[in-house]
């Protein structure tokens, strides 16, 4: 097969073009790919270093100028003074070299050649420097060359780091010769966007059409817990806060590429679910969450590896006195070893640091080898970090530190030379996957972060485990961890006192360490991704596997048989995650079940899984730990008192405003920019501790007034996980118990004269008078139920289209929608038609038009605006929303029925208006779009009220935590429903929120 490589960086032939772990993954595949046959194309950015590379290799011309335009749209509020768009007339040449059977393309023009001595642009680059843009111009001019030059054949396009190929999978998605791979190589926050104007810009000058509304993350409510979480996670590196005139690339690379491919289990893991992250909550709510479970049959592992000349050596024949003695070092003394570029913040430089100092300043003997390579090569290098130099300077003869890139012969001596190797990885934002590796492949013995993305290496085991290599760290999600450094030291004094007195405990995780090593190979990496490109070329990609599923609680992506076939997985699964919906589906939910989940959710610190399961056993005695978890008292002078208690809680911290502090100490700006790490500047959020007071207890007083009248608490569990929680003080805690009243509209909340009465309208306001927020859930689209939305002066969010939208009111914005294939729906018809007989067909097309298109029988009468076609192909031109059936002589309730057994392991099948039957696509249920609207909200399942009248308002009802069907409802809502309240004529909605919440005069 013909395989593309697409590369910012390619450099694992000449460390001139290597600036991180990029180029050993793209350059070795190639290699091996090439060794097994197939065509390998590498296209890269020239970096203005053709004439120094021609000195070393043989490298042609090829007959290619391409001279085009490329359109640079400006974001305002980042170039200001700028114009809001500027052309770039550019040439772009290519250049050939030919080496170990890859072909590497070389692409020049004004832009690629730019910073030769960095290759990527600095951080501070953006809103002042036009060479910000490098990345961009290369995605542009790499696909008019694939598109000009490579094309012909059946092709493979196998992109690496979704930030340098974001463009490439949608600009290629129609092409039916080229199949489109991404890599996730870093673990770059998911909430990272780039300006939108710009990428329409220029999906418009490739003549490519993409639905970027599908991609936006909706923002929180200002006043929302979830809208504080997000600024305080805004100051780190978990996430990024954009304007709405932004789009998330990751999602767009998830919707277009054939395949999505991780360099290690653990990665896969994390990006699937955040899971223990204190950035988990916030995932749940944003569209890629969705996406990637939806898109789970593009998920795979291809795996990273250690050079084959890297593994051909032999580590014993390193003179070991020789080469310390040339740094300045004692061989008799344990050596540790760190080898990466410099980053102060994600790479637990810092903290490496300050352990070091700490250790060597209490008397530990050891030596430390630390490699920490800035931009620039070469054998003048200049110093990264003036504090870093000034530990390495204090400890003379203990410390060798060094920030040159250096080549393979000397990074292999120094490993080899490393009794330990450590590697602090923080944010699970560098993996150190082929670092840390090759440090093991030698019998450094590791001490990692205890994190998903390199679990695989063995050294988070338990020490008395025979498989262990060697000692973990607990995870760190955040700067300046003095945790993390307290750890560090930790390890390091165990670590040379097992060297010298336990020296047969030592040898095994050094050989442990090496054999495990030792299996990651190129030659392994290869052989999975090229059978995975084969299933793709072939049309059978393989699917994603349904344990991984099970273990990351995704458990709506199964099928029914594989509920059967592993249900006992399920079952694990589901009572480590507290999970009484998936348990109960597989076993019976007795007693000590109940109290199983409880416990499992409670450990976690998930008290709304905890409070949900209260609720279900009837168990009053839960409900009351999980409410007396946080005691508040606020004072005359605005301050909070608080306690809170959790027994495995480590550290208990509450968001509060603040400017936070300041970072003049880990950084200057000139080494920030050499670092090519950009510095959070925070979000005026800070985090306050509580002050630990004995057995799980955490007191302290907060200042401020709390968001919506709740503490926002961080939690940190002794077991690493991060979680936040929520806290109602003052009057919110003494609130009635239901803070979220979910309605539906037809049938429901408006009468039958699809109009809203005073009554009801005077109960909404005393409702949230109370504090309570009220939210629209509809089986209309959006577009459908803005005049009744208006009638009710409603400007929050709604949920819309069975669950399938989220629509923002007041700005009249669509925040997200799922559509439904229509191949799918297609194949939809043709079974229920098979079993039922002809059928009438109504199909809803997707925003923003959201016309709804039938067939000439359809309903009783064909209503005003509906498009009416006899022509049934003309149904499926558009993309659309969902699929309504209607039989002329068959009941709606026997037509639900058929249409479920026969499709509904594919599609969600509901009940919702007489005589239609709805089609939506897979997992859509007003219960899951009101609890993506509830997290945004900030309010839990256990908070809400909710009424409804259909069937398809049972799994909303089934949600939330007091169910109430009006009077006029389905018998199948009637009979699962907690309540029956009077009809919707009759105002049944008022009088129950009558009786919660009183009654207000309502203004005008």
């Amino acid at each position: 097969m013909h395989i593309i490589h697409f590369a910012f960086e390619c450099g694992g032939f000449d460390n001139r073009l290597m600036r991180g772990g990029l180029s050993p993954l793209v350059w070795n595949l190639s290699r091996e790919y090439a060794a097994r046959g197939h065509r390998v194309s590498l296209v890269t950015p020239a970096h203005g270093l053709l004439g120094t590379l021609r000195r070393d290799h043989p490298i042609e011309e090829l007959p290619y100028a391409h001279e085009h335009r490329v359109p640079l749209v400006l974001d305002p509020k980042v170039w200001p003074g700028r114009p809001p768009e500027i052309t770039l007339e550019l040439t772009t040449r290519a250049h050939r070299l030919r080496l170990d059977g890859v072909d590497v393309y070389f692409l020049s023009d004004a832009f690629l050649d730019l910073l030769p001595d960095r290759l990527y642009p600095p951080p501070g680059t953006e809103g002042k420097d036009l060479s910000h843009f490098k990345p961009l111009m290369f995605q542009v001019a790499g696909a008019h060359f694939i598109q000009r030059y490579l094309r012909g054949e059946e092709a493979v396009v196998h992109g690496f780091e979704p930030y340098y190929h974001y463009l490439l999978p949608p600009l290629f998605a129609g092409d039916p010769s080229l199949r489109t791979v991404s890599t996730v190589a870093a673990n770059a926050p998911v909430t990272q966007k780039v300006y939108r104007p710009q990428v329409e810009r220029l999906l418009d000058l490739f003549g490519v059409r993409a639905d970027l509304d599908a991609f936006e993350d909706p923002l929180p409510a200002e006043d929302s817990p979830q809208a504080m979480m997000a600024r305080v996670l805004a100051g780190t590196r978990m996430h990024m806060e954009y304007g709405p005139d932004h789009v998330a690339f990751l999602p767009l690379v998830l919707a277009h590429a054939d395949l999505v491919d991780f360099v290690s289990p653990g990665q896969r893991d994390h990006y699937g679910t955040f899971r223990d992250t204190p950035f988990e909550a916030l995932f749940r709510m944003l569209p890629v969450s969705r996406m990637l479970r939806e898109q789970a049959h593009k998920l795979f592992v291809g795996g990273c590896g250690i050079s084959d000349s890297w593994l051909a050596r032999d580590p014993r024949a390193v003179d070991r006195t020789a080469v310390l003695r040339s740094l300045g070092l004692d061989p008799d003394l344990p050596v540790f070893y760190h080898a990466a570029r410099y980053a102060v913040h994600h790479k637990g430089q810092l903290e490496l640091l300050r352990a070091v100092d700490e250790v060597l300043t209490d008397g530990t003997e050891a030596v430390f080898v630390l490699r920490l390579s800035t931009s620039g090569g070469g054998q003048q290098a200049p110093v990264g970090n003036a504090y870093f130099q000034s530990i390495a300077d204090r400890h003379p003869g203990r410390i060798h530190l060094d920030w040159r890139l250096a080549d393979e012969d000397t990074l292999f001596e120094q490993a080899a030379c490393a009794d330990f190797c450590v590697f602090p990885s923080k944010f699970e934002l560098d993996g150190f996957l082929i670092a840390q590796a090759e440090a093991m492949a030698c019998g450094a013995v590791p001490i990692a972060t205890a994190q998903s993305v390199t679990a695989h290496f063995g050294h988070a085991l338990p020490p008395d485990d025979p498989r262990a290599t060697g000692f973990s760290l607990p995870g760190s999600f955040r700067d300046d961890d003095r945790d993390l450094t307290r750890a560090l030291a930790e390890r390091i004094r165990q670590a040379a006192a097992l060297r010298r007195a336990a020296p047969g405990d030592y040898a095994r995780l050094s050989a442990n360490s090496r054999a495990l090593a030792r299996q990651f190979t190129w030659a392994g990496s290869a052989d999975r991704r090229l059978a995975a490109f084969a299933g793709l070329l072939r049309g059978r990609p393989a699917p994603f596997p349904a344990e991984d599923a099970i273990r990351y609680g995704w458990f709506e992506t199964l099928p029914a048989a594989d509920w059967v076939r592993h249900r006992q997985a399920v079952v694990r699964s589901a009572e480590a995650l507290g999970d009484t919906a998936a348990y109960r589906r597989c076993a019976p939910l007795d007693d000590a079940a109940y109290e199983r989940l409880f416990e499992a959710a409670y450990a976690r610190a998930d008290f709304a899984r905890c409070a949900e399961t209260a609720r279900e056993a009837g168990r009053e005695d839960w409900a009351a730990r999980v409410r007396g978890r946080c005691r508040t008292r606020q004072d005359g002078s605005g301050r909070t008192h608080v306690e809170y208690r959790h027994p495995a809680a480590r550290h208990v911290e509450v968001a509060v405003p603040g400017a936070g502090g300041s970072r003049s100490e880990l950084e200057s700006p000139a080494e920030a920019i050499a670092s090519d790490e950009a510095v959070p500047t925070g979000s005026g959020i800070v985090l306050a501790p509580l002050a630990p007071a004995g057995e799980g207890v955490f007191r302290g007083v907060v200042t401020g007034p709390p968001v919506g009248q709740r503490l926002v608490v961080m939690v940190t569990l002794a077991s690493g996980r991060v979680t936040w929680d929520t806290v109602p003080v003052g009057a919110a805690a003494a609130a009635p118990p239901f803070r979220l009243v979910a309605t539906d509209l037809d049938g429901t909340l408006l009468r039958g004269d699809a109009t809203v009465s005073e009554r009801t309208l005077r109960a909404l306001d005393a409702a949230a008078a109370a504090g309570a927020r009220h939210l629209v859930v509809t089986g209309r689209p959006a577009a459908a139920c803005k005049q009744y939305l208006a009638a009710l002066g409603y400007r929050g969010l709604a949920v819309c289209g069975q669950g399938a939208q989220l629509y923002d009111a007041g700005a009249d914005r669509l925040l997200s929608s799922a559509s439904l294939d229509l191949d799918l729906a297609r194949r939809v018809v043709e079974r229920v038609e098979a079993a039922l007989g002809p059928l009438e067909l109504g199909v809803v097309t997707a925003p923003p038009e959201s016309r709804f298109k039938v067939t000439p029988r359809f309903g009783e009468r064909v209503r005003h605006g509906w498009d009416v076609t006899t022509d049934r192909r003309l149904l499926w031109t558009d993309p659309i929303d969902k699929l309504v059936l209607h039989h002329t002589s068959v009941p709606e309730d026997e037509v639900e029925a058929v249409a479920r057994q026969l499709c509904g392991d594919e599609v969600t099948v509901v009940h919702s208006v007489q005589g239609m039957v709805e089609v939506l696509p897979p997992g859509t249920t007003k219960a899951a779009g009101v609890a993506r609207a509830a997290r945004l909200l900030g309010f839990e399942a256990a908070e809400t009220i909710a009424f409804g009248d259909m069937p398809n308002d049972i799994p909303l009802l089934s949600w939330a935590a007091h169910g109430v069907a009006v009077g006029n409802a389905h018998p199948a809502l009637r009979a699962m429903a907690d309540e029956i309240a009077p009809g919707n004529d009759e105002d049944g909605v008022a009088v129950v929120l009558e009786r919660l919440f009183g009654t207000t005069e309502r203004t005008p």
